[in-house]
């Protein structure tokens, strides 16, 4: 279990009171990463969400084309930031890959867990579940971004 207080301040739990807050702190544990450890890799069963608390982790996906074969970086997750989210959305399976791109301090929790609390708490599923929202809206605009740099980058200039 981990200090509730520690969890504010973190944007994923805004609207929770302060009993919610302790609720969900019981569940959480610290997770102490090196520089370059994979944390999960895409298509594996998503079991785990996290939140930083120091470091910083690249999530990135791999693509090959012809010869070249390389992961891209989609996203940099700093201190206060949620990822693995997949753990708590159906079908459950990880989009991207994550690595410590920097020693890491890592909040982690099973999906399963918050979504039990979730339906035990209807409160605390309603106001994690919109703040949910809020964090795959955000990594949507940042794919988007990304695709629109890819297609200007690409289209034929007149």
């Amino acid at each position: 279990m981990i200090d509730s207080n520690m969890l504010r301040g973190i944007i994923f739990f805004d609207g929770l009171t302060a009993t919610e807050l302790m609720q969900i702190s019981k569940i959480f544990k610290i997770v102490k990463l090196k520089k370059g450890n994979k944390i999960f890799s895409r298509g594996d069963s998503a079991k785990d969400f996290y939140i930083v608390r120091s470091g910083k982790v690249h999530l990135c996906f791999r693509i090959s084309i012809l010869l070249a074969d390389e992961e891209i970086v989609v996203d940099i997750k700093r201190v206060g930031d949620v990822f693995g989210w997949s753990a708590l959305v159906e079908p459950h399976e990880l989009t991207l890959s994550a690595y410590c791109d920097e020693d890491c301090e890592l909040i982690q929790m099973r999906g399963k867990d918050v979504l039990s609390l979730c339906a035990k708490n209807h409160h605390m599923g309603y106001i994690l579940m919109g703040n949910l929202a809020k964090v795959i809206s955000s990594r949507m605009d940042r794919i988007q971004g990304l695709f629109e740099k890819e297609i200007e980058l690409s289209a034929p200039s007149f």
